[in-house]
C-alpha cells in the first residue's frame, strides 16, 4: 500500500502540533519515524490511524484522496498500529488467546468450545512466528511486560496488515526477543507490507530502515534514504543541534558501602513458557552485591533472568524469602513500599504510567507523593512547605511544564520521567534503584536524564541499574554484573564492560 500525507495540519486548541507534514510511504518500505517528544510523532500515527481527524492537508491511499473518519475505517483499509503503551490494549484476566482476538473471536472462529479451541491455534501460531512458545491459556495479566508487548504485536499480524505502525515496539524487550521482532519486520517487509518504525533508538532506525523522516514542532525537518545519512545528521534534525556527549558520564564512586545485600532469594520466577504450569520458584537466589557512594553498578541479562524481580524485591514489591539487605550498615527488611522508603531506598518502575505516576494527578501532587509524610503534621499536609519543596526539586531536575497544577499526563514522555526521578528525589533516597530509566523518552531527554544520574552519584547516592539498551548500560556503569537464571554468573570492570562480554555471559546456556 502506498500512503501519502499531504500538507497536514493538526492543532489543540492554542497547541499547533503538525504543520504542514507531507510525506510518502512507499509498499515494502521501512521508513524510521524519529524525534523529540513533542515533535507530533504520536498525533501524526492517531491521524494516519483514523483516532484523530486533520485539520487541514489530505490523505491519499494508493493515490486516492481517502477519509479515515475512525480506527475501525483504518483498519479496513489494513493500517494497524502497535502503540507505545500498548498494555492499554490488553485484557489481563482474559487469556493470551482471548486477546489476541477479542474484537473477532465469533466472526471467524464462530461460537464458544468450537471458538476457544480455534482460537488457541491461531494465537498460537501466530507467536511461534514470532518465535515466542507461551501457553496462550494464560491470563495476560501473568505475563512480563517484554510478553505482552510480543501478544499485541502477534495480534495486529493476524489482521494481515499492509500499513504496520510500530511505536517504540522494543521498548520492553531484550536482545533476543528484539532481534526476533527485527526478523519479522524484514519478512514483512518482502511481503509487501509498508512499516513505520517509531523508536528513539537509532542503532535499530539505521539497521532496519529504507527512509528517515523526522519531525520537529510539528515538521518534517529531515526525509532522505537511510544510506545517505548518520547519527549526527538525524540528531541534529532532531534537536536543532549535535549532542557532542550523549552519554555525560561521570566517575563518582567512593569506596563507602551504602547497599549491601547478602544471600538474597525471592521474587516470584514466570510459568516456564509453553508448559502450561502456574509461575512458581524464586526469580532470583543466593544474590551477593555492594553498592558503593556515588557508584553506577549496572544489571546485565535477558528478560526474565531475575534482574527486574531482585530491584522490585529490594523495594519490597516482591517477596524476599532469604537473605539479609543493610543500608548505610542499617539492616532492612522492605515489606513493601513504605518499609523500603523509610530505608532510605528508592524504585524507578519501567511502567511509569501504570505504576510510576498517576497521570489525572497534577504535576506537583505525584512529586510529592512519595514525601507527605515530611509536610504532615498529626496528618495535615503543610502545603507552602509542600509546594516550595516541589516547585524548588522541578526547577532543579528542569522538569519543563506550563503549570505544577496541569496533569502530569499532559507532560510530553521525557518530563514525565523527569517529574518521576523528582519523586524519588524528594525523599532523600541513600540507594535508587532503576529499572529501564530511560524507556520511551527522546534523544535530548536521555542526556538531560544522564546528567541527573551524575548529580545523584555526586550526592553519593548508590544506583542500581537495569537496562535493556546495552549501550546505555555499558555507557553508565561503574560496574557491571550479569545475571541468568536468576543467579549472578559474572561481575565486570574495566574493559570488560562491554556489550559483548555481557552478552555472552548472559546467553552461556541459555535456548
Amino acid at each position: 500500500m502506498r500512503i501519502q500525507l499531504v500538507d497536514v495540519h493538526k492543532s489543540f486548541g492554542e497547541n499547533h502540533v503538525l504543520r504542514g507534514v507531507s510525506l510518502a510511504m512507499e509498499p515494502g518500505e521501512v521508513v524510521a519515524l524519529c524525534g523529540e517528544n513533542g515533535a507530533g510523532k504520536s498525533t501524526l500515527t492517531r491521524i494516519i490511524s483514523g483516532a484523530h481527524q486533520p485539520d487541514g492537508g489530505q490523505i491519499r491511499i494508493d493515490g486516492e484522496a481517502t477519509a479515515l473518519k475512525d480506527p475501525q475505517a483504518a483498519m479496513a483499509h489494513g493500517i494497524e498500529v502497535i502503540y507505545q503503551e500498548f498494555q492499554q490494549n490488553l485484557f489481563p484476566n482474559l487469556s493470551v488467546a482471548e486477546n489476541m482476538h477479542v474484537l473477532d473471536r465469533e466472526r471467524r472462529f464462530g461460537r464458544v468450545n468450537v471458538a476457544k479451541r480455534r482460537m488457541a491455534e491461531a494465537s498460537a501460531a501466530a507467536l511461534a512466528e514470532l518465535g515466542m512458545t507461551v501457553d496462550v491459556r494464560r491470563p495476560v495479566g501473568e505475563l512480563s511486560v517484554a510478553e505482552r508487548q510480543m501478544v499485541e504485536i502477534a495480534k495486529a499480524m493476524t489482521h494481515k496488515p499492509r500499513l504496520l505502525i510500530l511505536d517504540e515496539p522494543t521498548a520492553a524487550l531484550d536482545e533476543r526477543e528484539s532481534e526476533r521482532l527485527f526478523e519479522q519486520v524484514r519478512r514483512l517487509k518482502r511481503t509487501g507490507v509498508t512499516i513505520v518504525y517509531i523508536t528513539h533508538r537509532l542503532d535499530e532506525a539505521f539497521d532496519l530502515s529504507d527512509r528517515m523522516v523526522v519531525l520537529r514542532d510539528g515538521k518534517v525537518t529531515l526525509d532522505q534514504p537511510t544510506g545517505l545519512l548518520d547519527a549526527n545528521q538525524v540528531v541534529t534534525a532532531m534537536v536543532g543541534n549535535a549532542v557532542d556527549d550523549f552519554y555525560p558520564k561521570e566517575r563518582n564512586a567512593t569506596d563507602e558501602v551504602v547497599l549491601r545485600v547478602r544471600g538474597a532469594t525471592g521474587g516470584t520466577r514466570a510459568a516456564t513458557p509453553g508448559t502450561g504450569g502456574a509461575a512458581g520458584g524464586a526469580a532470583f537466589q543466593d544474590i551477593d552485591l555492594d553498592v558503593r557512594a556515588g557508584e553506577v553498578v549496572g544489571i546485565g541479562g535477558v528478560v526474565g533472568c531475575g534482574r527486574s524481580e531482585l530491584l522490585r524485591a529490594l523495594f519490597g514489591l516482591h517477596p524476599l524469602t532469604a537473605g539479609v539487605v543493610s543500608v548505610a550498615g542499617e539492616p532492612v527488611r522492605p515489606r513493601g513500599p513504605r518499609h523500603a522508603i523509610r530505608g532510605h531506598i528508592a524504585y524507578l518502575t519501567p511502567d511509569r504510567s501504570g505504576e510510576g505516576l498517576a497521570m489525572n494527578q497534577s504535576v506537583e501532587a505525584n512529586v510529592s507523593l512519595a514525601s507527605l509524610e515530611r509536610f504532615s503534621t498529626a496528618e495535615v499536609v503543610r502545603r507552602g512547605s509542600e509546594r516550595a519543596a516541589t516547585g524548588a526539586v522541578m526547577a532543579d531536575l528542569r522538569v519543563r511544564a506550563a503549570s505544577p497544577s496541569i496533569p502530569v499526563g499532559s507532560l510530553s514522555g521525557g518530563n514525565q520521567q523527569k517529574a518521576l526521578f523528582a519523586k524519588w528525589v524528594m525523599t532523600g533516597p541513600r540507594v535508587l534503584l532503576m529499572d529501564e530509566p530511560t524507556r520511551g523518552v527522546d534523544v535530548g531527554a536521555k542526556t538531560e536524564i544522564y546528567r541527573i544520574i551524575n548529580r545523584l552519584t555526586a550526592d553519593g547516592v548508590a544506583v542500581l541499574l537495569v537496562s535493556s539498551d546495552l549501550p546505555e548500560l555499558v555507557a553508565m556503569s561503574d560496574r557491571v554484573v550479569v545475571m541468568r537464571d536468576g543467579r549472578l554468573v559474572a561481575e565486570l570492570t574495566g574493559d570488560d564492560v562491554a556489550e559483548q562480554s555481557i552478552l555472552e555471559h548472559a546467553l552461556v546456556g541459555a535456548a
